[in-house]
């Protein structure tokens, strides 16, 4: 009898322990609906104290939506509830899910009932965030563990995710566009789920629900179901969109914990959280679950080992903390720790401890449920955010730059190509007519036209790194196109050869390679980051010892290699294996995020390549693997990727003055831009070859062109205050198509959607600023000589 009376006790305490530091809310309550039992979880998530919970009376409930699932419990029935919820002993407001039961006594009466709380206020937020960035979407989707469906209105499949062809055997392309009933929910289950489909559409609530479904092989398995409806920028419905779990097994599981307390080994074996039993520091038991979740296969391969090992060396000394804290009898709150695998990689889990009586003796219980994919979704939210918010700047700072650089250099044009030479030919007369030293004012001009072709140059330097910039400010645009790696890479070090001209030599080995299906700028922000790392990795102060050497070559299957190497000491091998890990850096606080080579390898894998090093002491070489593009059928001829008129910041153009071309008809061209002074300096350079007419407004060019329409050409900024170069070209085509078939669009940066949607529709010639000068007079003497 006494060792009954023992077991009963040790059973009890066991549930109460359990009860208390459950992490999920768990209340009782009397047939007068009186709460008479909560755990510290419950009165946590309410944000309220024990002293006003006791003896709550819930007739007084300030929200009472929940009041209909608690009385059905002591009608003898399970019952639940999912929604918000406005506590009453504090001004909280969550998201719950609630499931109540009845509590019998042995004759089967029912004495009171029992609810679990679940706090589902994050998991809606982040139903919100997915619905927010369809590019936060889609890596969600294919990476998700639980299966992501997206119907349209109709109930109409529109995606369908690897885990939901996992969960119902239906492959992507057998279930797009089937539509329900008679698909995955079977003809039982219709009306419920109609229901809810229903209220989907009104946007009355996020759902979550459980239901049959039915799979392909004809198995009826249990769905667990989150909701959302999905609207357009005006706030209509487009669809819905929903995570799925199968939870066949869950369900059973949680009904044998409901049954019988001595199924609790049974129950946490098929708990789909990692659970294991910690004593004297060392594991004695691990659930299927956790083993998994630690990479090994079978427990007894770490069970006996030290727990410590399994945790992260920076978390240690807390995890020991918290574990003497709870052998005092402490109650703690879930804490997050970083947990090692067994291949070395690292895991982010919140941990749930309690101690509890594990075969007779104390012994501290872990629950763990994994953060790593939420820690590495935050991750990729903050990356697309920073990436968005530098391509805006990126944007709006060429735009700017753009205009008084294309002034700059068109009036150190005119200087060097007509005001010197003429300046030069009238001081040789003075010269020679006042009787002076020959040669002593020329010489004096000869200095100042040299002075003038620097600024020239170091103005066509900052025209390239404007147009870099540019090209790093699309990097969201999404499109993939045939993309020369030369010229992305050279692009990309033109953007950090301010970082590598002090720390080393620049080597550039370029072979002929073919294009690649990329995104030049993504492309670009993989060749940064690399050009970057291998810059750091070297020290300042002594350039001509270190090596920075940059390589592309056509590799094995045709596909193309591009190499960063560096001479800098190497990288240790047990870094080597973690190098490509989320999180992990091995540079000081502030410099590095270790997200770099992680998002690199995301970028590169997504276009079907690979990206990898190999590293000894004085060599380490970053090594990207692309496969060629669909449109390259042989490799491009010649080293150098930029064009001849796109000077190279890591090797600089001979600037050499081209011979005079033949004057062509004079024509008339009317200038339209509101930047006053680069539309008179163009004035002033084209005046040789034509009649030149400013407007610095696009209202007054359209009043204009109203009453004289016969220009041969007409230059028209895009980007203007009060009417837009677009605004200008569609009041032309409805009035005088003719003359809108004359524009010429210039552009310091179109970095607004409906004007990147123009140029990319518009049939009209094209120029950026800063503008190619021998360019602009070419194509104005073609539309000249058309006239």
């Amino acid at each position: 009898m006494s060792d009954t009376s023992e077991a009963l006790r040790q059973s009890e305490e066991r549930y109460r322990t359990l009860f208390e530091q459950a992490p999920v809310g768990v209340f009782l309550y009397d047939r007068d609906l009186r709460l008479t039992a909560w755990n510290a979880r419950f009165a946590q998530l309410l944000q309220t104290t024990p002293e006003r919970l006791a003896d709550l009376d819930m007739h007084a409930l300030r929200d009472r939506t929940v009041l209909p699932a608690i009385e059905r419990a002591l009608l003898g029935e399970s019952s639940s509830y999912e929604g918000r919820y406005q506590a009453t002993t504090s001004d909280t407001v969550v998201w719950i899910s609630m499931r109540l039961c009845p509590l019998r006594g042995a004759n089967g009466v029912v004495l009171g009932g029992m609810g679990v709380v679940e706090d589902l206020t994050e998991r809606n937020r982040a139903l919100s965030a997915l619905r927010e960035s369809e590019q936060r979407h889609a890596l969600y989707v294919k990476r998700s563990p639980l299966g992501v469906i997206v119907w349209n209105t109709r109930f109409e499949v529109l995606e369908w995710n690897p885990s939901a062809t996992r969960i119902f055997g239906y492959t992507e392309e057998e279930a797009i566009g089937k539509r329900e009933p008679g698909f995955i929910v079977p003809e039982s289950a219709w009306p419920f789920v109609r229901a809810l489909w229903e209220g989907l559409l009104r946007q009355t609530a996020v759902e979550r629900s459980r239901n049959d479904n039915r799979c392909k092989d004809g198995r009826i398995i249990c769905g667990e179901w989150s909701a959302a409806p999905l609207v357009d920028a005006q706030g209509e419905v487009i669809g819905v969109a929903a995570l799925v779990e199968d939870v066949t097994e869950k369900q059973a599981a949680e009904e044998a914990l409901k049954r019988s307390e001595a199924r609790f080994r049974a129950l946490i074996e098929r708990a789909p959280d990692a659970i294991g039993v910690v004593r004297q520091g060392r594991w004695i038991y691990a659930n299927p679950a956790l083993v998994a979740y630690l990479g090994y296969e079978r427990a007894g391969e770490f069970i006996g080992r030290l727990a410590r090992d399994s945790v992260h060396p920076d978390d240690r000394i807390t995890q020991e903390d918290h574990h003497a804290e709870i052998e005092r009898g402490t109650a703690l709150s879930p804490h997050e720790y970083r947990l090692i695998r067994r291949d070395g990689s690292i895991v982010h889990a919140e941990v749930v401890s309690l101690l509890v009586d594990y075969d007779g003796a104390p012994a501290i219980l872990g629950i763990a449920r994994d953060l790593t994919e939420r820690k590495q979704m935050q991750a990729r939210l903050v990356q697309a955010e920073r990436m968005a918010a530098v391509g805006t700047l990126a944007a709006g700072v060429a735009h700017e730059i753009n205009s008084p650089l294309a002034y700059v250099l068109t009036q150190l044009t005119v200087a060097t190509g007509e005001a010197l030479p003429t300046l030069k030919q009238r001081t040789f007369a003075l010269e020679h007519a006042a009787d002076l030293a020959p040669g002593e004012l020329t010489q004096r001009l000869v200095e100042l036209e040299a002075a003038i072709d620097g600024a020239r140059e170091a103005a066509e330097r900052m025209r390239s790194i404007v147009r870099d910039l540019r090209t790093f400010s699309r990097a969201d645009d999404g499109e993939i196109g045939p993309t020369d790696v030369r010229r992305v890479l050279d692009t990309s070090l033109n953007m950090v050869f301010g970082e590598i001209r002090h720390r080393a030599r620049l080597v550039k080995q370029y072979d002929d390679v073919p294009l690649v299906d990329a995104n030049e700028a993504r492309l670009g922000q993989v060749f940064v980051n690399l050009l970057v790392n291998a810059a750091q990795a070297l020290p300042e102060g002594n350039a001509a010892a270190n090596l920075i050497r940059l390589r592309t070559y056509v590799g094995e299957a045709g596909r193309v290699v591009v190499e960063v190497m560096d001479s800098g000491p190497g990288i240790p091998d047990d870094v080597k294996a973690k190098i490509f890990d989320p999180f992990f850096t091995t540079k000081p606080a502030g410099v590095g995020t270790g997200l770099g080579l992680w998002i690199c390898q995301g970028i590169v894998t997504r276009l079907g390549g690979t990206i990898d090093l190999a590293s000894r002491p004085g060599e380490t070489i970053f090594r990207v693997v692309l496969p060629p593009g669909a449109a390259a059928s042989k490799p491009l001829e010649g080293a150098r990727a930029l064009r001849a008129d796109e000077p190279n910041l890591a090797q600089k153009p001979a600037m050499k003055p081209k011979p005079p071309e033949a004057k062509p008809r004079r024509g008339r061209v009317l200038v339209i831009d509101d930047e006053a002074p680069l539309a008179n300096a163009l004035k002033m350079f084209l005046a040789d070859e034509h009649d030149v007419v400013v407007s610095t407004s696009g209202r007054d060019a359209l009043a204009l062109l109203e009453k004289d329409p016969s220009f041969d050409a007409i230059l028209c900024d895009l980007m203007m205050p009060d009417v837009t170069g677009v605004d200008v070209h569609e009041a032309l085509r409805e009035r005088a198509p003719d003359v809108a078939a004359r524009l010429v669009f210039v552009t310091g940066g179109a970095f607004t959607p409906r004007m990147r949607a123009f140029l990319e529709e518009v049939r009209n010639p094209q120029l950026e600023k800063p503008f190619d000068l021998p360019k602009l007079r070419a194509l104005l003497r073609q539309l000249v000589s058309a006239r």
